[in-house]
């Protein structure tokens, strides 16, 4: 844990420059991390994050590699610049890759199966070696660990777990502490989303608030996907401290609408993860 912990807060920090070229590689779960708040978050800080997502929604790691394979523009290229949320269309994987030179890039499983670790090859080794062939030499390589389900959750894909909101979240670090093993040579370091959220599962934020349009259904809007205001915050939280190696507790930085006190529960959810990315925090 200790080095993983190490992997965490140094192998992206270590070179972050003014401008921070990063793109995900996912679908709905990469939409909901990285494309409102962390722009704003570089910007208190004095970075400026070009951010890029290779959408397709429900898609996996295989999926990807089919793409890229079968060279289909099939691939939306979200990206902020300057605080403009721009969809380009469609693209192939291969244009999106090579339209910056992105600093950092970011894979992830779809979330039904991001607990299942027979179901991350041979689709993460072989987009690694694409994206290695595609990027630019000094690349930096990662994972982002996505996050359980609401415990009411109505997604077919709970089954997989049970319908435990806890399994499916020991599922996913187990998963994903393996992929970190067997690719260390590859990915340098690990974004704990999952473990930002499942700390703030034991705060007031997760609780039912019919009147408080920033809370529901445990940090996400339909059992699944992050709640709009707070939960995308709490993982927006967690990548600008992985990234920048700066702690975003204090941060002036936060959505509309939710208020300051909400924005410290999240803030720390997101800094104990980065602290403890395998483990759930109680707050």
């Amino acid at each position: 844990m200790l080095v993983l912990f190490s992997l965490i807060t140094n192998a992206v920090s270590a070179q972050v420059k003014d401008t921070l070229r990063v793109l995900a590689i996912g679908n709905s779960f990469s939409e909901d991390a990285v494309e409102q708040y962390l722009w704003e978050m570089g910007q208190e800080v004095g970075v400026n994050f070009i951010i890029g997502n290779a959408y397709r929604g429900g898609w996996s790691l295989i999926g990807h590699w089919k793409d890229a394979r079968s060279v289909a523009a099939d691939t939306e290229f979200r990206k902020v610049t300057d605080g403009k949320r721009v969809n380009y269309g469609k693209h192939t994987l291969r244009e999106i890759i090579t339209n910056e030179p992105w600093d950092v890039i970011t894979f992830q499983q779809v979330s039904q199966d991001a607990g299942r670790q027979e179901s991350y090859e041979p689709g993460l080794s072989l987009m690694i070696g694409y994206v290695r062939a595609l990027a630019v030499d000094s690349v930096r390589l990662g994972f982002h660990q996505t996050w359980a389900y609401s415990q009411d959750s109505d997604h077919k894909g709970f089954a997989k777990y049970n319908r435990n909101q806890f399994l499916m979240y020991s599922c996913i670090t187990s998963a994903v502490d393996k992929a970190m093993h067997y690719h260390q040579g590859d990915l340098s370091f690990y974004i704990p989303a999952g473990t930002a959220i499942q700390n703030a599962r034991t705060t007031l934020l997760a609780k039912s608030r019919p009147n408080e349009p920033t809370v529901n259904r445990e940090l996400t809007r339909d059992g699944y996907h992050l709640n709009y205001v707070v939960g995308r915050y709490i993982v927006a939280c967690t990548w600008f401290e992985v990234l920048t190696g700066r702690s975003s507790v204090g941060l002036k930085t936060r959505p509309k609408g939710l208020i300051p006190e909400f924005a410290a529960i999240a803030q720390q959810a997101a800094h104990a993860a980065v602290i403890s990315p395998m483990t759930v925090t109680p707050l």
